[in-house]
């Protein structure tokens, strides 16, 4: 890059950059452009904005910078962020284990009688090399898979559910409206079982209740079971899908689902949060973290119910800033 060419000064034009790379003829094509907002209601960005890291505070402000800011301003940036790699499959709680990849997420819950799985990662091939050999490395099989739970219609959520459907033959779950994007699929999973709104299913010695939340994609499931850590119970919740829509009236579902959710988990005292992929969780950093745990040090994934309860309210607002950078007259 040019800039390993220069002295280092934060006191540089922007346009002294551009000169002096000109002048030394560096190829810029590999930089990206500045994302522009033409149709942007500037002061509802701002009021939105302000009210969101206000919501954030200091515990929850790096979320608050990834979905409000990063993704929206800077998304070559935030995408970088998932670039695919091998993530090292782990113990996050008593019995419930990471064996996904940088990219996208993937859980499994020993329930005594059998595996529970959230999502299949992005197609067959990972989930026949990353999914099922970190279940391996930490003493189990394929064919402990007895449960696989999509949380939405999503290829890096369902993509490798036909693979393991096929040959480990796992009951599959998802929402209506999932299973009627899923079923017309080529590579989809054959359909199985429907999870309703409210539906609370019983694995083994897990229960696990479910919700639809639409707004990322039409059938949206969430989450709220119990995880334990050394035996300490705690309530976790997985919001089953994250990123902003496009149009204005699914940015007003995905709102709507936000706050509902959140008023869910405040009930149900969720106090601990898991997410599909780890720039929702900042499940990485936790990761390392617990590499490094003290004894009875803080587990980082327990961030506590009023926490958890923001946190869904500043992912809901900073819905609300994008679709004023989008131009876009919410009605809610």
């Amino acid at each position: 890059m040019v800039r390993r060419n220069m002295k280092p000064s934060f006191l540089v034009p922007f346009g002294a950059l551009v000169l002096s790379a000109s002048h030394a003829q560096a190829d810029l094509s590999d930089l990206f452009n500045v994302t522009t907002f033409p149709n942007e209601q500037k002061e509802n960005v701002t009021k939105w904005l302000a009210e969101a890291r206000t919501l954030a505070g200091p515990d929850l402000s790096a979320h608050y910078g990834h979905r409000c800011i990063l993704g929206q301003v800077y998304p070559v940036l935030s995408n970088a962020a998932q670039t695919p790699g091998f993530i090292q499959p782990r113990e996050v709680f008593d019995r419930f284990y990471f064996v996904g990849q940088s990219a996208v997420s993937s859980w499994a819950y020993d329930t005594g009688d059998g595996l529970v799985v959230f999502d299949a990662l992005d197609n067959a091939e990972e989930a026949e090399k990353v999914l099922v050999p970190g279940l391996e490395a930490l003493g189990f099989s394929g064919s402990d898979i007895k449960h696989l739970i999509i949380t939405h219609e999503h290829f890096d959520h369902y993509g490798g559910a036909r693979y393991l459907q096929d040959t480990y033959s796992p009951s599959i779950y998802a929402s209506a409206p999932s299973w009627e994007t899923l079923s017309r699929l080529e590579d989809g999973p054959v359909e199985d079982k429907v999870i309703a709104e409210g539906d609370e299913l019983t694995f083994g010695n897990v229960s696990i209740k479910f919700y639809v939340t639409p707004g990322h994609t039409p059938g949206t499931l969430s989450s709220i079971f119990k995880l334990y850590d050394n035996g300490v119970e705690h309530i976790a919740g997985l919001y089953g899908g994250g990123g902003i829509p496009s149009t204005a009236t699914d940015k007003e579902r995905q709102i709507n689902s936000f706050n509902r959710f959140a008023d869910l988990a405040t009930e149900a005292g969720v106090d601990t949060l898991v997410a599909n992929h780890q720039t929702q969780d900042r499940s990485l950093y936790s990761f390392d973290l617990l590499d490094h745990r003290p004894a009875r040090g803080e587990h980082p994934f327990v961030i506590g119910t009023d926490a958890y309860d923001r946190y869904l309210r500043v992912m809901a607002q900073c819905v609300r800033v994008k679709a004023a950078r989008d131009g876009q007259d919410l009605h809610i």
